[in-house]
């Protein structure tokens, strides 16, 4: 069995190309039609669509771990962006899709990482369609918190900017800082610089998020 995965992790690796994005690089566009696809190695992705109107959406921030342009439609729907260096592990489709058939633990591992995107898919929708602006934000924060590592500091790092998540929540940018802002005012956050925070009060943070039924004021009096 040891064997069977080496010739499949050899196989795999011979298969991958190691790609380098720089900030502002994008990885494909939305209409392209010869993509493969990426595993993203190291930074930070913006996988955004842009509607006829011209509005962008941005609908998912991906990191290390995580693949993008997981789509079987003939032309990609949306595009990806590199928000800070990137590295990626890039595949061919047709080499995905044999690898998929001759390999349960990589198939297994393409289907987490299916679900967890359908579920990352869900959140933002119900944020969208459900949520206040206060809820809209502390719920990012607790995303960031939980899809992020921290760095060396206890950190975590913001890095996409407020105009990023403000596409991302369906918000403007005065009211994403303003919650920030709030949220660092009462001691809720650690934000010392706009590319970082670190959680000091997760229970209200969590609450501020809509979690739980906190009345109309929640207990450091931001309006609900």
């Amino acid at each position: 069995m040891a064997r069977i995965a080496a010739v499949f992790e050899m196989q795999a690796k011979s298969a991958s190309v190691r790609q380098v994005y720089a900030a502002g690089d994008h990885l494909f566009h939305q209409g392209d039609t010869d993509r493969g696809i990426h595993k993203i190695v190291s930074g930070t992705v913006t996988v955004y669509r842009v509607t006829t109107d011209g509005h962008r959406q941005i609908e998912a921030f991906a990191g290390p771990g995580d693949y993008v342009s997981l789509c079987l439609c003939a032309t990609s729907p949306t595009s990806a962006e590199a928000l800070s260096r990137v590295e990626t592990e890039y595949v061919t489709r047709a080499a995905f899709e044999r690898r998929l058939l001759e390999d349960a633990q990589f198939r297994q591992e393409v289907f987490r990482d299916i679900d967890k995107s359908a579920a990352d898919a869900r959140r933002q929708a119900t944020l969208l369609a459900c949520r206040c602006a206060k809820e809209r934000v502390a719920e990012f924060v607790l995303f960031l918190d939980s899809h992020f590592a921290p760095r060396a500091d206890g950190y975590t790092p913001i890095c996409m900017s407020r105009c990023d998540m403000a596409d991302h929540l369906g918000l403007t940018l005065e009211t994403v800082s303003r919650m920030l802002n709030r949220f660092k005012q009462t001691n809720v956050i650690d934000l010392p610089r706009p590319d970082r925070f670190r959680i000091l009060n997760y229970n209200c943070l969590s609450r501020l998020a809509g979690r739980s039924d906190q009345g109309s004021f929640d207990r450091n009096g931001i309006a609900v």
